[in-house]
């Protein structure tokens, strides 16, 4: 449940930039494809090479499975979110 908590928060702040006119986007286009991104081309990936390279021992494996159950459940309802 981590997830949704700090997501919200960064959205929420990043409108709030939005609505104050110190940011010219709106968060809401797109944030729910760009989270989609974030997972598939920074989080899953160093997930793996952290598991790779079993810096963290068995905690590795846990951490690349934390990353695909995230992706997995922000793909079913962080639209919905949004």
């Amino acid at each position: 449940a981590h997830l949704p908590k700090w997501n919200e928060r960064l959205f929420y702040e990043m409108y709030s930039a939005f609505e104050c006119g110190r940011s010219p986007k709106n968060p809401a286009d797109g944030w729910y494809k760009g989270e989609l991104w974030f997972f598939d081309n920074y989080v899953i990936p160093l997930a793996k090479k952290l598991k790779e390279c079993n810096v963290f021992g068995v905690s590795s494996d846990e951490y690349l499975g934390y990353a695909l159950t995230n992706r997995t459940q922000w793909a079913l309802g962080g639209e919905e979110i949004v």
